[in-house]
């Protein structure tokens, strides 16, 4: 079985190599992302400074009850670790290589449907770490199921859109 030839079918290189011009609008869904990120640290700092000597939850089982709590040095911690997720998924927009999209991309349409997705994608993931530290501090693990709906919607969407664009191109 040839390998490299088996790789190139699934993840064309040529298409990954175009540069796609930013728009307005992705300059907008970045904006916002970047609010969220933002908003997220001024979020992780009040309740920090609030939950000073205080346990937080920092884990629910499925019945909804806290079965580990930490000390609040875990709120910047989880900002911090999200910070990173943000960051990788804002740096896969320009670079996308990066992305494992799931379906196959062979169209420069598709591409930038992908690109959006990810910028998309951290608007979500933005709302989703807001709701996480929520759900630490006032120790409710329903905040997050909100965003993780709207994740796996925005997933689905656009691997709907993206695998619709590659049907186009063969008709």
């Amino acid at each position: 079985m040839n390998w490299k030839r088996l790789f190139n079918e699934q993840r064309p290189s040529e298409i990954y190599n175009v540069r796609l011009p930013v728009t307005w609008t992705d300059r907008i869904l970045e904006f916002i992302a970047l609010l969220l990120l933002i908003a997220m640290w001024v979020v992780a700092a009040v309740f920090y400074r609030q939950a000073e000597g205080a346990d937080v939850a920092t884990h629910f089982n499925f019945a909804g009850e806290i079965d580990q709590v930490s000390d609040p040095v875990s709120i910047l911690v989880t900002t911090l670790c999200w910070t990173f997720v943000m960051l990788m998924v804002g740096l896969s927009a320009y670079r996308p290589r990066l992305m494992n999209p799931s379906v196959r991309i062979t169209t420069v349409k598709q591409l930038k449907l992908a690109v959006t997705q990810m910028r998309g994608m951290n608007i979500i993931l933005g709302i989703m770490g807001i709701c996480l530290l929520l759900s630490m501090v006032y120790e409710t693990p329903v905040w997050v199921l909100i965003p993780a709906g709207l994740l796996f919607i925005e997933v689905i969407t656009f691997s709907i859109l993206i695998k619709r664009q590659s049907n186009k191109r063969f008709s």
